[in-house]
């Protein structure tokens, strides 16, 4: 049997050079779950409803010219129209109950939260791992306070 390595004369050079690292170090690490979102960082989280509005925002805009005619425009508008789940005014209410303590939530979580709503906060670890860092923890009754007056919000349409 031949070795793999002798085969190949650089088979030890791949993945394991200073190539590997300069790449590494070129772009910023991103993992939802540490909140890390390396370009992405200082962009803003949006929920659908959010994303709905800017659409139709931008295509009622003076001087506009007409919604782009690709697949991929109308996917999305379909997707949005499908799936948004809340008016403006009850996803104002919800991001403005969410960001009332700063730096409790990242922005992201804080979009996760709006969208998925979930019921406590075993769920809400589940879906948005970020969030572990509350479980069993002081501020684990914060956290299920906030989901409560979420859930409230989008079910009756005003803040509780």
């Amino acid at each position: 049997m031949v070795n793999e390595t002798q085969s190949r004369p650089n088979a030890s050079v791949i993945g394991s050079s200073s190539t590997g690292r300069s790449r590494r170090n070129q772009l910023p690490e991103e993992d939802a779950t540490k909140l890390q979102f390396g370009d992405f960082a200082d962009g803003e989280a949006l929920t659908l409803t959010e994303v709905q509005t800017l659409l139709i925002a931008a295509r009622q805009a003076p001087g506009v010219p007409p919604a782009p005619d690709n697949k991929v425009y109308k996917q999305t508008n379909e997707y949005v129209n499908e799936f948004a789940n809340a008016s403006m005014e009850v996803s104002e209410s919800m991001r403005t109950a969410l960001i009332a303590r700063p730096g409790f939530l990242n922005k992201f979580e804080i979009a996760q939260i709006m969208y998925l709503r979930p019921e406590r906060v075993e769920v809400a670890v589940a879906l948005i791992p970020s969030l572990e860092r509350y479980l069993h923890s002081e501020d684990e009754s914060h956290l299920q306070q906030l989901l409560d007056d979420v859930r409230g919000m989008a079910r009756y349409g005003v803040r509780p």
